[in-house]
């Protein structure tokens, strides 16, 4: 039966939903269409001719009910309820965050032939939102389907990669510090991803011309040189903090610093790991490549503005794609110490943010600069949201 909608009715929906709307209502989960009480009277698209088509068969099965999800990483689980006399179900899906929810009737078939299954998972989702309808079906004639599907939230915008995009690619340095820029080649969207050296507070000595912090996954965190990865763009940025000659942490966590020099320029070259700590070159040399496998090939060799003899940090490391993440694998100077951390582009539930943590590696003391001691480490199978992660050396 066809209903017939008076203005007065459609006037209250709309006057409710603006309401909802500027209360900060998102409309996730609806249970009727608010703007069409009959699914026949928009027109069928490409994507939902067989189910408006097998809907109106007299007889055609109900609508689903108890659709339920579980959030996995980049999936979505799906469970209903069983449908008395269903041999078949079919999963509807739209791609949107809208807050005003389209039609299910406009969804488009994303999974059939399951059976008398009444779970399905969805794989490797690249929305941020998904809209889903489960249909019944009975000797290939499909039932009805929902006005509205269900509103799943598979991941939001991770703040962390959002401060560490604008600290690297888009903001001007801090006074005193150098930042320069470059591109590779993009490739699959793995998140930022930072290497940083940073002089790790472990005595007096370190306190005064270190960065006055201890590991931590904070993206705007203090160190001697830094290299950020956008994987997915491409984007390369060396930023380099100035030199002082002495300095401490406050309370608030702030840090007093005195006896500064602007830091050097930096400079992108050619094979810059190979740079010995006798070259006069009073630039921060990086050089960045991309690998066969997908990676990121690193050369640092960064210079302290105030003393050249206390020797360059050098290392060269090589960032493997494993997984979502990536292996690190570091031949430096065992001093100062390194930080790997990744900062995925979309997490889920997590809107103060979430560091990954690759890996780690202590240092021992500044001789290790001028000494040539140098060590080849790896790091762990698995990232961590943990500040440290130690590697394998």
């Amino acid at each position: 039966m066809r209903v017939t909608r008076t203005r007065r009715t459609r006037n209250l929906v709309v006057a409710a939903l603006a309401g909802s709307l500027l209360a900060g209502g998102t409309a996730a989960v609806v249970g009727q269409d608010l703007f069409n009480t009959d699914a026949s009277a928009e027109p069928a698209g490409p994507a939902d001719t067989i189910a408006n088509a097998a809907a109106s068969v007299s007889g055609g099965l109900p609508a689903v009910q108890g659709l339920k999800f579980s959030l996995g990483d980049r999936s979505v689980k799906l469970s209903w309820k069983k449908v008395t006399g269903a041999d078949d179900y079919r999963v509807y899906a739209d791609y949107s965050c809208d807050n005003t929810p389209r039609s299910a009737g406009t969804y488009q078939l994303v999974k059939d032939h399951l059976g008398k299954q009444t779970e399905w998972t969805h794989q490797n989702i690249a929305a941020n939102c998904v809209n889903y309808a489960v249909a019944a079906v009975r000797d290939g004639k499909q039932g009805a389907l929902p006005p509205i599907g269900k509103r799943v939230v598979v991941s939001m915008t991770n703040r962390d990669h959002t401060t560490a995009a604008q600290r690297y690619f888009a903001a001007a340095p801090d006074a005193g510090d150098v930042i320069a820029r470059t591109r590779v080649a993009p490739g699959q969207d793995r998140g930022i991803v930072l290497a940083r050296a940073y002089i790790r507070n472990k005595d007096t000595f370190t306190e005064a011309i270190g960065d006055h912090r201890g590991w931590t996954a904070d993206p705007r965190a203090s160190s001697k040189v830094t290299v950020a990865w956008n994987t997915g763009t491409g984007e390369v940025a060396v930023y380099v903090h100035k030199s002082c000659a002495a300095g401490t942490s406050l309370p608030n966590g702030e840090s007093v610093q005195a006896g500064c020099k602007d830091a050097l320029p930096a400079a992108f070259v050619p094979n810059a790991a190979s740079v010995g700590d006798s070259s006069s070159d009073r630039r921060n040399l990086i050089s960045v490549s991309r690998t066969g496998s997908g990676g990121l090939s690193i050369g640092v060799s960064a210079v302290n503005s105030i003393v050249t003899k206390l020797g360059r940090i050098n290392g060269q490391l090589t960032l493997a794609p494993y997984q979502d993440t990536f292996r690190v694998t570091l031949t430096a100077d065992e001093f100062p110490s390194w930080e790997f951390i990744r900062y995925p582009h979309f997490v889920q539930g997590a809107p103060v943010g979430e560091s990954r943590v690759i890996a780690t590696r202590d240092q021992t003391d500044i001789s290790a600069l001028t000494s040539g001691r140098q060590s080849t480490c790896v790091s762990p199978a698995a990232e961590t949201l943990h500040a440290q992660n130690p590697m394998s050396c």
